[in-house]
């Protein structure tokens, strides 16, 4: 929210000598214990901002007294005894009213390795929920927890009372207590949710899950999976000999040294199993804080849709990379039509890097493999696939991807309200802060719109080494242009949008849904330590009022 100028330090700049130094002065802390889970013992810590006089009227009820300064906690390590309290396997839930229940368990990640982790409904991720669009949906949050809760259903446009962020359109779901969300399921596509309380620590517990609509009248593929990307600590688990995981140090607020996809770590991960001539679909969804390379081989692929938007025609490609940042999701389409096992990994000859990856095994009716066999022509593709082999593979590129069509903004109409967001590192108050144009939220100047309004937004990401994937709620955007260049390919709509260091995009939306949004980049640690503002309606009065006796922390 908007702060008074008397109480507001202007944010300095980083020099890169100062990088570097807080990049050491990070290494020395992170290799100490810091990591990304909280402990369930632990409680966030908080600091209350400074009051602010000259809020608007419309935005006078919003608590931020409980939010910012949170930090990832020290997390419990893993045990080898097998717990009483064992995940399950993730469930599919095709019903419009459900139940997610929010509880501790213990996370089998690798074979004999029970690390303690949240969950909703007992696993993690917890359930695929699976609706088609026009739905109305019916979520009632149970808190079995000892500590508050919310959900919020990442990149579904829906009503703002709904979006599940505490101290902003609710009061965080105490211990004992429910919540329900109600809303209809406009867009179809890959979707994710995930407690946006303490986000950073309770993401990074486990508190998410999947969100599938799918379209009406259509013809589903043979195959259809969800392939969770994500990031552990544990403090238990030694670095590989390998690697000392620089990539997660000097990139990244986290020292992390667990890979997983759907909650299980290198030849723990299921194999996935089709037949020949399958129409199958990969659903990708980072929920980790990393960016991560993934090298697809395939012989023959398309990248149908991403943050649950279609991409016109979209080319068939062959052996490639896809980047997908937190935050993001990606739907690969391809027919099996290659018996044996094709490998999609990580791109990195690391034991981290090798630890995140995906057998898809191609069988016909007389030829099957044993989950061994599996691993060992894995293990066999990895040792060949290594960081100089497919480096030389293309990496997609969405500005000059799919085919061109019809849109509805471009660079060269006039727009109602016209922003900039320059994303860089500096120092607000004497604290280490991510900052919007200079500044560190709750002191940010929101983003004001009123219902109608088309809107432009020019993001550049000055930071040295780090992406920002900035996330919208409540909105999609269509990206218009990269470092100046216009889009040839399909038109893009996106949630989330990577901005990589160096990097200009600029963006347009409709202000078509009012309320209070958050815009935020969703490497958590970024947006714990400001890199947020508010999107305001200035024609929007919110009915809901902040219980001040409550935990509202809604980053």
């Amino acid at each position: 929210m908007r702060s008074d100028s008397a109480s507001f330090r202007p944010v300095q700049p980083f020099s890169y000598k100062s990088i570097s130094l807080f990049i050491l002065l990070m290494a020395v802390l992170l290799l100490g214990g810091c990591s990304q889970s909280s402990g369930d013992n632990q409680q966030p810590v908080a600091h209350s901002p400074a009051s602010d006089t000259s809020m608007s009227d419309h935005s006078m009820n919003m608590d931020h007294s409980a939010h910012m300064g949170t930090t990832a906690a020290v997390p419990e390590g893993s045990i080898t005894a097998k717990p009483a309290d064992v995940t399950t396997k993730q469930q599919i839930l095709t019903a419009k009213e459900i139940t997610l229940t929010a509880r501790k368990a213990h996370l089998e990640i690798e074979k004999g390795k029970y690390l303690p982790v949240w969950t909703f409904n007992g696993s993690v991720p917890g359930p695929q929920i699976e609706v088609t669009q026009g739905d109305i949906v019916t979520v009632h949050l149970k808190n079995e927890l000892d500590v508050p809760v919310s959900i919020h259903f990442h990149g579904v446009v829906l009503p703002v009372a709904m979006d599940g962020v505490p101290g902003v359109t609710q009061d965080a779901v105490q211990p004992g207590q429910t919540f329900t969300y109600t809303f209809k399921a406009l867009h179809a596509g890959t979707y994710w949710y995930h407690s946006h309380q303490d986000s950073l620590n309770q993401i990074g517990k486990g508190l998410y899950g999947t969100f599938i609509v799918k379209k009406k009248n259509t013809v589903p593929a043979d195959v259809d999976r969800t392939l969770v990307l994500d990031e552990w600590n544990d403090p238990n688990t030694h670095a590989p000999d390998r690697e000392a995981n620089t990539a997660a140090l000097s990139s990244n607020m986290g020292m992390y040294n667990i890979y997983t996809i759907n909650g299980r770590s290198g030849s723990y991960i299921e194999p996935m199993r089709v037949h020949t001539g399958d129409r199958v679909r990969l659903r990708f969804v980072n929920a980790g804080n990393m960016t991560q390379l993934l090298y697809i081989n395939q012989p023959a692929y398309r990248v149908v849709s991403t943050d649950g938007e279609d991409i016109n025609e979209p080319q068939t490609l062959s052996h490639g990379l896809l980047r997908i940042a937190p935050g993001e999701r990606y739907d690969v389409a391809f027919t099996a039509d290659q018996t044996g096992v094709q490998v999609i990994g990580a791109v990195g000859d690391s034991d981290f890097a090798r630890s995140m990856r995906i057998p898809v095994v191609t069988e016909t009716s007389a030829s099957t493999l044993s989950d061994q066999q599996v691993n060992d022509q894995v293990n066999n593709q990895q040792n060949k696939l290594t960081t100089q082999t497919v480096s030389k593979w293309p990496e997609l590129d969405l500005t000059h991807y799919g085919q061109a069509a019809p849109s509805q903004f471009n660079l060269k109409q006039s727009y109602d309200r016209d922003y900039r967001m320059t994303l860089n590192m500096g120092v607000s108050n004497g604290q280490t802060a991510y900052t919007i144009n200079g500044q560190a939220y709750p002191k940010a100047d929101n983003m004001d719109v009123k219902t109608g309004d088309t809107v432009k937004i020019t993001m550049t990401n000055e930071s040295v080494n780090e992406d920002h994937p900035m996330h919208l709620h409540g909105h999609i955007f269509q990206v218009l242009s990269k470092n100046g260049q216009p889009l040839t390919g399909s038109p893009l709509w996106k949630d989330t949008l990577n901005v990589r260091p160096g990097e200009t995009y600029v963006v347009a939306l409709k202000a078509d849904n009012p309320g209070i949004w958050m815009f935020h980049c969703h490497e958590l640690h970024h947006a714990t330590m400001g890199m947020m503002i508010d999107l305001v309606y200035e024609d929007y009065v919110s009915t809901y009022k902040p219980n001040p006796q409550v935990n509202n922390i809604f980053e």
